[in-house]
């Protein structure tokens, strides 16, 4: 029974249509709780739907109860072996982050029990569950792997970022301090002034009137355009690097599905896989048309495609290839490859597709003979 409900909640591998349910469920759940929370906050609704908003809390509160006692109870049977000791080990889980968002999404349903006075602080807590989207998204865990994989470049930046404010704070202390005693009285007091100015915001309400402290805000507040550009273009480049990765791994998949390829060792598999590219087509949507230059051929992974040519119709699905005989020979394209449904491709393009004929003979072969035998056909 532990296994099972492993499977249903925690198991990253799992695929069955019961875990995609469970996880809908609670997506949709969490959505609710966040959403009534929210309205909870407007007096007008608060006050018409009061007990539609306390049964969804309810509701809530009971379900990711559960949910996270489930999750403490089956943390043992990790695939990694993490957690294998009883108690250690699930102790261990319940300090990790996803665990500690979980608690913190249960933790204001039991506090508005004991603590009836506290509701706006609590409320305002409800909407954090919002943090448990983060298990069922992907581009939340992968802003979570990028902070990580960056968090050293992150540092650096913050670092330099603090130096400047701090040496810009006690520039303009010392260039404003006469002339505006107030606003100016110390480095702490000037720090509000490089914030807002260095961050571009610029409220207005702390100026310079020196000369040089004009001199100095107009230097700052240049500084500030870059300095906060360097974090986003450190974030930039990790989720880029990030990306690639994933692609790769994807696309390393759906060519180890190619049947021309199951023959390669995984070295050549990777080399194809970094020459390939991704095209996902609607139906009704033409590839190839007769007359064309030859300009690549495809690889189906997903899709049903149809053919036609003088040689009559042909149909096309995944595993099927198409597009090589015109960059074979030569010569324009003899057919027009139109889509029946979505279609996932590979596409190998032309300066490649002919390093690639040259130095492997088997993927030659294979697609010298299916030219032919199309030319015979």
């Amino acid at each position: 029974m532990r296994a099972r409900v492993y499977a249903l909640i925690e198991d990253e591998e799992s695929t069955t249509p019961e875990r995609a349910w469970v996880d809908g469920a609670l997506i949709v759940l969490i959505l609710t709780t966040v959403l009534a929370a929210i309205l909870h906050t407007v007096d007008a609704v608060a006050r018409d739907w009061d007990e539609v908003l306390a049964a969804i809390e309810w509701t809530g509160g009971i379900v990711f109860t559960i949910e996270y006692g489930c999750r403490l109870w089956v943390a043992v049977e990790d695939r990694a072996g993490r957690y294998g000791r009883p108690v250690e080990g699930r102790l261990r889980y319940a300090l990790t982050p996803a665990a500690l968002v979980d608690l913190l999404a249960i933790l204001p349903f039991y506090l508005d029990l004991l603590l009836p006075h506290s509701l706006l602080v609590l409320r305002t807590l409800r909407v954090l569950r919002i943090l448990k989207l983060a298990r069922y998204s992907p581009a939340l865990s992968l802003f979570e792997v990028v902070l990580l994989n960056q968090r050293r470049a992150l540092l650096a930046a913050l670092t330099l970022v603090l130096v400047l404010m701090t040496i810009a704070a006690s520039l303009i202390h010392a260039a404003e301090n006469e002339a505006q005693p107030v606003a100016f009285s110390s480095i702490p007091a000037a720090l509000w002034w490089t914030v807002v100015t260095m961050s571009t915001v610029g409220y207005g309400d702390v100026v310079p009137v020196t000369a040089l402290g004009k001199a100095i805000a107009g230097v700052v507040a240049m500084l500030g355009i870059f300095m906060f550009a360097l974090p986003t273009a450190i974030l930039g480049a990790g989720f880029t690097q990030e990306l690639q990765k994933r692609n790769f791994s994807l696309t390393a998949a759906m060519v180890a599905r190619v049947p021309l390829f199951t023959h390669l060792p995984p070295a050549q598999l990777a080399e194809i896989t970094a020459l390939l590219h991704h095209r996902q087509l609607p139906a009704r949507f033409t590839v190839l048309r007769r007359g064309e230059h030859p300009y690549a051929m495809y690889f189906i992974d997903d899709g049903q495609l149809v053919s036609r040519g003088e040689n009559g119709r042909r149909l096309l699905a995944r595993g099927d290839w198409f597009g090589e005989q015109a960059l074979l020979h030569g010569h324009m394209r003899q057919t027009t490859i139109i889509t029946l449904t979505a279609c996932h491709l590979l596409e190998l393009r032309a300066s490649d597709f002919h390093r690639l004929i040259e130095s492997d003979r088997t993927i030659r072969s294979a697609i010298t003979e299916r030219a032919q035998s199309a030319d015979e056909g």
